[in-house]
């Protein structure tokens, strides 16, 4: 597997320059030194791994990565991740959930365990939210995070952890046999020493959702951290500059930011909180609430331009009003895997049909996924954590979503070019660069520039963490799906032998 090479300094300042944008300079690059695989890749022996699976067969909930086996490097740039992600253990919970659902209760387990009782600002903790990283406060990485941002652990500031939480337990509680009797299971809270029930854990979480969506005037699910130093984007896009406006200005972080995926989730989680509720009432208020937020989704993330598409989210200008972020991006991929757009509908359909033109373009597509960020937009940068790169695990859920509406040909087609990359790199890398045509390929340097519209520093390039979780649960997602099977299946429709015909 090849790596970007650059014969001088000079050469390499003048490889950035066409991606700068006004006011932007090279601050500093710095090669990462890394070991190369040694062994074919194998999702079962990392997923025991990352699970720090003990003899016995029991699984700890999952860390979000690790450097390779052989890596003796001791770079912190390649070990950021080694501990426990919300967000990040909830997808791979769910991903390996039909055969490993035992791994998916030790992560439940773990989180209910950290799950948020009071309001603290320094944590973001709230009372029923999900942790989003959790740290002993004596961990190298967690003490550098304290003395240069003020977290205490564990760290809350993510919006989409808590309605991930709930999405988990219900199908949990679906798929397992006898699974709702996971709901009468008891655990001991970490911070209060309380013997709490998962059911007690999950109507907290579901609490925490309900008001959090009725403190928003158009109920929609935002994020806006608490904290001088906190996540500015709570979302799993979650570096500073992801969220933007069609002309490249930054979202307004004064004010909540809401993000389309955030929203889906958010959707599913009330239908999911309809389903386990004992309560009728309840249930009818959980499934007017969600054709509530459903609506507003329709409305206020749809952009009419560019052939249709649903906006990466909105803000809101100083004034307080709602404003569309008009940019192409992944994130509305997500819709398809999800409740929201079901049905014979025409309305739904176009939705679901521009939604699948638009990640299937040449803008977005490459034989190795599906663009973070289209090509044709002002910030697309190819090897930029969330503007332009290729997240396996996100491309993944565009094919999961892809197969829910019946087009398992074009989800095949995308799951065997994550293979291949999987395959070439002998790896399981977080991301690969979106400038790929003929191979995948793997940022080597850290990349700071200064912005000085903004008058900050920006990391406009990094090397991505060689084992992700969400890329190794996506590999056993797909061979649990497929087995040996490598050849898509037959397109159902007209729609979709046309689109398979434009990637041809």
């Amino acid at each position: 597997m090849n790596s970007p090479e650059n014969d001088s300094p000079q050469e390499h300042l003048q490889e950035f320059a066409h991606i700068l944008l006004p006011g932007e300079s090279i601050i500093d690059i710095e090669k990462i030194p890394q070991s190369e695989p040694t062994r074919d890749p194998s999702a079962l022996r990392e997923l025991y791994r990352l699970a720090r699976r003990d003899k016995l067969g029991k699984f700890n909930p999952p860390w979000a990565s690790l450097a390779l086996e052989n890596e003796k490097d001791e770079s912190e740039n390649l070990h950021l991740y080694e501990a426990l992600f919300g967000r990040d253990s909830l997808r791979v919970a769910v991903d390996v959930l039909p055969a490993y659902p035992e791994l998916t209760r030790a992560t439940i387990l773990a989180l209910a365990g950290d799950q948020g009782v009071e309001s603290n600002i320094y944590r973001e903790e709230e009372p029923g939210r999900i942790p989003h990283e959790v740290r002993d406060a004596s961990d190298p990485i967690a003490t550098r995070i304290t003395k240069e941002l003020g977290w205490q652990w564990p760290y809350y500031g993510s919006i989409d952890a808590t309605p991930e939480y709930i999405r988990t337990i219900a199908q949990y509680c679906a798929e397992v046999p006898n699974g709702v009797s996971f709901l009468d299971e008891q655990f001991i809270h970490h911070q209060t020493g309380e013997r709490v029930s998962v059911k007690d854990s999950f109507d907290q979480a579901v609490d925490w959702l309900v008001g959090r969506l009725d403190s928003n005037a158009e109920g929609l699910l935002e994020y806006k951290t608490a904290i001088p130093k906190g996540i500015e984007n709570q979302s799993w896009k979650d570096s500073w500059d992801s969220y933007f406006h069609k002309d490249g200005t930054m979202a307004n972080h004064e004010q909540g930011i809401a993000s389309i995926e955030v929203q889906r989730v958010a959707y599913d989680a009330l239908l999911d909180a309809a389903e386990l509720s004992q309560d009728p009432a309840k249930e009818k208020e959980f499934l007017d609430r969600a054709e509530k937020l459903k609506s507003t989704i329709l409305t206020e993330f749809w952009v009419d331009d560019d052939g249709g598409y649903f906006a990466l989210g909105t803000d809101r200008d100083e004034a307080g009003a709602l404003r569309k972020l008009k940019t192409k991006t992944s994130n509305m991929g997500h819709l398809l895997h999800s409740r929201l757009l079901t049905g014979d509908d025409p309305k739904l359909k176009k939705y679901r049909e521009a939604i699948v033109r638009q990640v299937m373009s040449p803008a977005m597509r490459t034989n190795y996924g599906i663009r973070t960020l289209a090509n044709d937009e002002v910030r697309y940068r190819p090897a930029a954590y969330h503007n332009g790169s290729i997240w396996l695990w996100d491309t993944h859920v565009i094919a999961q979503g892809l197969r829910n509406h019946g087009y398992n040909s074009l989800a095949d087609t995308i799951d065997i070019g994550l293979l291949n990359t999987i395959n070439e790199s002998k790896a399981f890398p977080e991301y690969i660069r979106g400038d790929s045509i003929d191979e995948p390929l793997l940022n080597t340097e850290v990349v700071d520039i200064w912005d000085e519209a903004y008058q900050r520093t920006n990391r406009l390039e990094q090397p991505p963490q060689m084992i992700q979780a969400w890329s190794v649960a996506a590999a056993l997602s797909i061979k649990l799906r497929n087995g040996s099977r490598h050849e898509p299946a037959e397109p159902i429709d007209e729609f979709e032998r046309e689109i398979l015909a434009s990637i041809q």
